[in-house]
């Protein structure tokens, strides 16, 4: 692999806290950062000349505190939150680290409101919206993470998996099965929450 920028004009990077989150399309937010990060976000977005009303879904890769801490206050904006089938369980998983950290104001994830989609209807989803791709069950890093795969720019966003050259090293069935799915689909870059951005050699 080779570290690389994201490269396409389709997918922005958004770095406003400790998680890397990117805008595909302008319209779906894949991940948020922790409670209280609402200012930092619409700053981001202003300092892009994205309109928080244009950002119309939500994706979260996986239900730990640094992925989803403010995706009520999103919603609360008119951002649609999609939950994956694999994920319904878990929406709330991070909640008692919220509410036991009082520094920030956390608001948890309504149950009303909420897109439930299959993973295996995850293609017709993204084709309504005008993007072309999957969202996969990738679990590995935990049950119920899931990962996005866009066909024209062959780029997986993988939320908390490994850089690839560090899967083998966990020895975990369960990662390397995930992993090979998403890299049958022919993608050349890998996208990850917290690790560069990696271009993948077509020789692996």
């Amino acid at each position: 692999m080779e570290e690389d920028t994201v490269g396409h004009a389709s997918v922005l990077e958004l770095c406003y806290g400790r998680t890397r989150c990117f805008l595909i399309h302008g319209k779906l937010l894949i991940d948020t950062d922790w409670a209280g990060t609402l200012p930092a976000y619409l700053a981001c977005l202003q300092k892009h000349g994205v309109r928080a009303e244009d950002v119309r879904y939500l994706l979260i890769t996986h239900y730990h505190p640094d992925h989803c801490g403010i995706a009520a206050d999103l919603m609360a904006l008119g951002t649609k939150l999609l939950v994956m089938d694999v994920q319904k369980d878990a929406v709330h998983q991070a909640d008692p680290v919220f509410l036991q950290d009082h520094r920030h104001r956390f608001t948890p994830i309504p149950d009303e409101g909420t897109i439930l989609l299959p993973c295996g209807e995850s293609r017709q989803f993204l084709k309504s919206i005008g993007i072309s791709g999957e969202i996969l069950s990738t679990p590995g890093h935990s049950p119920d993470s899931v990962s996005l795969l866009l066909d024209d720019e062959q780029m997986a966003f993988v939320g908390d998996l490994p850089p690839l050259e560090q899967v083998a090293c966990y020895q975990d069935p369960v990662l390397q099965h995930s992993v090979d799915r998403i890299l049958e689909h022919g993608v050349r870059t890998w996208c990850s929450s917290h690790g560069p951005v990696e271009r993948v050699n077509r020789t692996e």
